[in-house]
C-alpha cells in the first residue's frame, strides 16, 4: 500500500520536531523527601526551586505528598539549584544542589506558632505530583444544589448540556469517589445528585493510567476526576426526599428521592426522579465510555426538531427514572460493581416550519409543516462489572445489557396535505467486554482485549396519505424494517518484545468481524441483505521514551474482507484488500505547566448495510430511500492535529490551543433530489475530495478575590466540501466563527452572580455563486443570588436568544425568579418561570445549503413549590 504524499510530509515534520526536542532538551528531574531530623516526614509542604544565581525567580514548585516526597522537572541551564521548603509547622529551609537529576532530601526543624485570632483558608487549588485538589468549600455557594453546579466554576473544568466533564478542553476519562468507579461512565447520575456539602476535594488526576500495569509503559492523555469525600460522610446513610407541586397551565409536580452510603469498601447511589416541569431525566442516563450503538433507525417518524434554547422551556413531558448503582471492593484490589436504570418519558411538541433547499439551477424548492406530535420512551439498562487492578496483572470483566421502545405519533399539515404518521421502535443489545494485562517484569508481559456486541432494532412507519402514488399502490404505506448486527473485535499484544535503550517495539494481532442483517418490507418492495466485514492481520508499534517524550508509531496491516449477500436474488459481491493504516503520536511535556502533543493518521472508511440497500425504503412521510451504486466501496480519511496546554497552579491559570485538519476521499457521495413536498435519496460515485480545518483557543482563570472565575474559548472552521443535489455534484464551502464565555462571581457574601455567553456566525457559499448571508446567533444567560436577613435567599435568572435571521424581533427574552429558605432539615423553594408568558420562540439556520425557519410553542408561566428534606 502507498501512503499518501500529504501523511508522509506531516510524519516528516513531526519527526524533525522530535528529533530537535530531543537534542536540544535540559530537564532535570529533582526529587527526594521533607522530613525531620528525627525521621518524620512531612506532608503538604511547599518545595520552591530556584537559579542559584537568581533566588527570587521560580522554575519549579509543588506540594509534598502524604508520604513527605516531592518532585519537580527542571528546565534550566544554570550551574547549581536552589531548594526552599516552607510549611505551617516548619522552619523555612533551603538547600544548594547541583543542577542535574538526583534524590536530595530537605531535612527540616519543627515549630511552634501562635496564632491570636488568626482565621486559616485552605488554598483553593494546589498540586501534588500529577493531582491537582481542588478545595470545595472555596467554591461552593449556598444555592449550589449539586457538586456539577460547584465543578463549573473550578477553573480548567467544564460541564457540558448533557453532564459530560472536561479538563482542559478534553472530556475526562473516568469519574471516581474515593478512588472507587461507582457510576462506570454514567457519572452524570452522581454529578447531578451528590450533595456538594459531602465533598471536601475534586481531584484532577493528569497523565493518571488507570490500569496499575501499564503504569510507565502507556502514557494517558485524557484526566480523571476523583471525589474526596468530607470526614463525618463515610459510614453514613443518607436519604433526601423532594417534594414539588404548582401550576402552569396544569397541575405540575416535581418529586424526587436520592439515597447515598459510601464506606472505604462499597459504595452505594440510588434515586428517583419524576416531573412533568421540563426536566429532562434522560440526560444523567447518558454514558461517556463510547459504547456506541451499532444500529440505528432507517424509518422514523418525522416530529418538530428542537430549537436551539434551553430544553426546559420548549420541554412538554411526563417523566419518571429511578437508578440503582453499587460497588464493593474485593480483596486487595478488586471491585464488583452493580448499575441499573429505567427511564419512562412522554414528549408532545407542536412547531411550524419552512424549509428551503436551494437547488443547482437556481430555483428554490420550499416545505411548509405545522407539526403536532407525541412520542413515549421507556429505557432501560444494566451492567455487571468486575476488575482487579494489580500492579502486575489487570483483568476487567463486563457485561452490559440495554432495552428501549418507542411508540410515536404525529399529525403534519403541509401544502395542503394532512398526514398521520404513526411508528414504533425496538431495540435489545446484549454487551460484553474483556480486557486482560499481565506484567511480569517492568517491561515484559502481554495484553488482550475483546468485546462482543449483540443487537437488534426493528422498528416501523406508517403514513396516510401516500404520497408516493407514482411508485407505490395504496392510499396507506407502511414500511417495517428489521436491522440486527453480530460484532467481535478482539486484539493480542505483547508490551515489549524488542528494547533497545528507550526504543521499544509491541506486536499485536487484530480480529474483528461485524455481520449485519436488514430485511424490510413495503408493500411489494423488499429488501433482505447481509453484509460480513472481517478485519484480521498484524500490527507493530514503535515506541521512544525518553524523559518528558514520548513517540509512537503504530503500523496495522490488515487483510480486509466485505462480503454483501442479497437474499432476494441470491448475488453476492466481495471486495478483498491489503490495508495499512498508519498512527504516529508525539508528546513532549516541556515542564509541569506546558505540554505539547501531535497526531497524524490514515483510516479507510468503511460501507455501512444503511448505503447499500436497493430496494426503496420509506425514512420519513414524505422520503422514500433507495441507493443504485453498484457493488461494494471504501474511501479513506487523513488527520492530523496540534495541541499545546498550559496550566499554572499557583496563579489558577489554565490555557490551551487545539488545531486540526482532516481530509476525506469518499468513493460514493449521497444527496437528495427533491420535488415539492417529496424527497428522495440519491446517490453517486465520485473522485471529489473534503477537506475542514479548524482551530480552538481556550483558557480559564482563576482568582482569589471574591471567587472570580473567567473562562473564554474562540473556534473556528473552514471547509470544503462536494454535495449531491438534484443529481448533480457541486461545492460548497463554509466558515464559522463561535465565542464563549462564563463568569462566577461573589463579590459580597450576601451576593453571587454568574454568566455564560455564546455567539457564533456562520455562513456557506456554492461554487460559482455569491455567499449566503452571514448567520449569527447569540446566547445570553445571567443570573443573581441574593440573600437577605432572615436566610431567605432570591435567585434572578435572564435569558436572551438573538438569530439575525428572523424576521421581526430578532431578540427573545425569558426571565425565572425562585426564592428559597432553609430550617433544620428542610429546604423551601418557591419558583416561578417564565415571568414574561412568553408564548413562543422563532429559531433559524442555515446548513449546507438548506434554510429552516420554525416556530415552537414554549411553556406557559408556571409556579411551583419544592420541599426538601433529609429523611436520614
Amino acid at each position: 500500500m502507498v501512503i499518501p504524499q500529504h501523511t508522509k510530509h506531516i510524519i516528516s515534520t513531526l519527526s524533525v520536531l522530535f528529533l530537535f526536542h530531543l537534542t536540544t532538551s535540559a530537564q532535570s528531574v529533582i526529587n527526594g523527601f521533607v522530613r525531620l531530623s528525627e525521621g518524620d516526614y512531612m506532608d503538604f509542604v511547599s518545595v520552591i526551586a530556584s537559579p542559584a544565581d537568581s533566588p527570587p525567580t521560580i522554575i519549579g514548585s509543588t506540594f509534598t505528598a502524604d508520604d513527605g516526597s516531592f518532585s519537580l522537572s527542571i528546565d534550566s541551564d544554570c550551574d547549581s539549584l536552589i531548594l526552599k521548603a516552607s510549611g505551617m509547622e516548619i522552619s523555612p529551609t533551603t538547600i544548594k544542589i547541583p543542577n542535574r537529576s538526583g534524590s536530595y532530601d530537605i531535612i527540616v526543624t519543627e515549630r511552634t506558632v501562635e496564632l491570636k485570632e488568626v482565621v486559616v483558608k485552605a488554598k483553593k487549588i494546589y498540586s501534588q505530583g500529577d493531582t491537582i485538589n481542588y478545595n470545595v468549600d472555596s467554591f461552593l455557594s449556598q444555592s449550589d444544589q449539586s457538586i456539577a453546579d460547584v465543578l463549573k466554576k473550578m477553573p480548567g473544568i467544564s460541564v457540558s448540556e448533557s453532564g459530560q466533564l472536561s479538563y482542559q478542553g478534553k472530556p475526562i476519562k473516568n469519574l471516581y469517589i474515593e478512588g472507587l468507579d461507582l457510576m462506570k461512565g454514567h457519572y452524570g447520575i452522581a454529578t447531578n445528585n451528590i450533595d456538594p456539602n459531602n465533598i471536601a476535594t475534586v481531584q484532577v488526576l493528569e497523565n493518571h493510567q488507570d490500569i496499575k500495569a501499564l503504569k510507565g509503559l502507556r502514557p494517558e492523555e485524557q484526566a480523571s476526576i476523583n471525589l474526596r469525600l468530607k470526614e463525618g460522610v463515610n459510614g453514613v446513610f443518607n436519604l433526601i426526599a423532594t417534594l414539588g407541586g404548582g401550576y402552569g397551565g396544569e397541575g405540575l409536580w416535581n418529586n424526587s428521592a436520592i439515597a447515598t452510603y459510601f464506606r472505604r469498601n462499597s459504595q452505594f447511589l440510588a434515586t428517583y426522579k419524576g416531573n412533568n416541569t421540563g426536566e429532562d431525566l434522560s440526560q444523567e442516563l447518558y454514558s461517556f465510555d463510547n459504547d456506541r450503538s451499532r444500529t440505528r433507525n432507517i424509518s422514523s417518524i418525522t416530529m418538530p426538531s428542537a430549537p436551539g434554547i434551553d430544553k426546559r422551556f420548549y420541554y412538554f413531558n411526563r417523566s419518571h427514572n429511578a437508578t440503582f448503582n453499587n460497588v464493593y471492593r474485593v480483596g486487595k484490589s478488586g471491585e464488583f460493581g452493580i448499575n441499573a436504570a429505567y427511564l419512562n418519558d412522554r414528549d408532545t411538541r407542536r412547531n411550524y416550519s419552512a424549509t428551503t433547499n436551494y437547488l443547482p439551477d437556481g430555483d428554490l424548492n420550499r416545505v411548509d409543516e405545522l407539526m403536532d406530535g407525541k412520542a413515549r420512551m421507556q429505557k432501560a439498562y444494566g451492567d455487571l462489572t468486575y476488575m482487579n487492578n494489580g500492579d502486575e496483572n489487570y483483568l476487567k470483566e463486563q457485561l452490559k445489557f440495554d432495552w428501549s421502545t418507542t411508540r410515536a405519533d404525529s399529525r403534519i399539515l403541509a401544502e395542503g396535505d394532512d398526514i398521520t404518521q404513526a411508528g414504533k421502535t425496538d431495540t435489545y443489545r446484549l454487551l460484553n467486554k474483556l480486557h486482560l494485562t499481565r506484567r511480569n517484569s517492568v517491561s515484559r508481559g502481554f495484553e488482550i482485549a475483546s468485546l462482543v456486541n449483540l443487537e437488534k432494532r426493528p422498528h416501523s412507519l406508517s403514513v396516510s396519505p401516500n404520497l408516493f402514488s407514482n411508485i407505490v399502490v395504496g392510499d396507506m404505506l407502511h414500511q417495517s424494517v428489521d436491522f440486527r448486527n453480530l460484532s467481535t473485535e478482539n486484539s493480542a499484544g505483547l508490551l515489549s518484545s524488542f528494547k533497545i535503550g528507550n526504543f521499544t517495539l509491541h506486536p499485536s494481532v487484530i480480529l474483528n468481524y461485524h455481520h449485519n442483517s436488514l430485511r424490510s418490507r413495503l408493500d411489494a418492495m423488499c429488501n433482505d441483505l447481509s453484509l460480513d466485514n472481517l478485519d484480521t492481520g498484524i500490527g507493530a508499534e514503535a515506541v521512544f521514551s525518553i524523559r518528558k517524550i514520548h513517540a509512537s508509531l503504530y503500523m496495522p496491516v490488515k487483510y480486509r474482507l466485505f462480503s454483501l449477500k442479497n437474499r432476494l436474488d441470491g448475488n453476492i459481491t466481495d471486495k478483498k484488500r491489503f490495508r495499512m493504516e498508519p498512527s504516529f503520536n508525539f508528546t513532549y511535556r516541556i515542564n509541569n505547566s506546558h505540554n505539547l502533543n501531535a497526531k497524524a493518521s490514515l483510516s479507510y472508511m468503511t460501507p455501512s448495510i444503511e448505503t447499500l440497500y436497493s430496494g426503496y425504503i420509506l425514512t420519513s412521510y414524505r422520503q422514500l430511500s433507495a441507493y443504485d451504486v453498484a457493488g461494494l466501496y471504501e474511501g479513506d480519511t487523513q488527520y492530523c492535529s496540534l495541541s499545546y496546554s498550559y496550566r499554572n497552579i499557583l496563579s489558577m491559570s489554565f490555557a490551551g490551543v487545539d488545531l486540526s485538519y482532516s481530509q476525506q476521499s469518499p468513493d460514493v457521495l449521497y444527496g437528495s433530489c427533491y420535488d415539492g413536498i417529496v424527497q428522495r435519496t440519491i446517490s453517486r460515485r465520485t473522485s471529489e475530495i473534503g477537506n475542514m480545518l479548524s482551530a480552538k483557543v481556550h483558557a480559564s482563570q482563576g482568582f482569589d478575590w471574591r471567587r472570580l472565575k473567567i473562562g473564554a474559548s474562540v473556534s473556528y472552521s473552514r471547509y470544503d466540501n462536494p454535495l449531491l443535489v438534484q443529481e448533480e455534484i457541486l461545492r460548497y464551502t463554509g466558515n464559522s466563527l463561535a465565542i464563549e464565555a462564563d463568569i462566577s462571581l461573589t463579590p459580597f457574601r450576601w451576593l453571587a452572580m454568574s454568566y455564560q455567553g455564546n455567539y457564533s456566525q456562520s455562513a456557506t457559499r456554492q461554487k460559482g455563486l455569491e455567499r449566503f448571508p452571514w448567520l449569527r446567533t447569540v446566547t445570553n444567560r445571567g443570573s443573581l443570588d441574593f440573600t437577605i436577613p432572615g436566610g431567605v435567599t432570591l435567585t434572578t435568572s435572564l435569558y436572551h436568544y438573538y438569530n439575525n435571521f428572523n424576521d421581526g424581533d430578532k431578540s427573545f427574552f425569558l426571565l425565572n425568579a425562585e426564592a428559597g429558605y432553609s430550617f433544620r432539615r428542610f429546604s423551601f423553594t418557591l419558583s416561578c418561570d417564565n415571568l414574561l408568558n412568553r408564548k413562543s420562540y422563532i429559531y433559524s439556520d442555515l446548513s449546507a445549503l438548506t434554510e429552516s425557519k420554525a416556530l415552537y410553542n414554549i411553556r406557559p408561566r408556571s409556579v411551583l413549590l419544592k420541599i426538601r428534606f433529609r429523611i436520614l
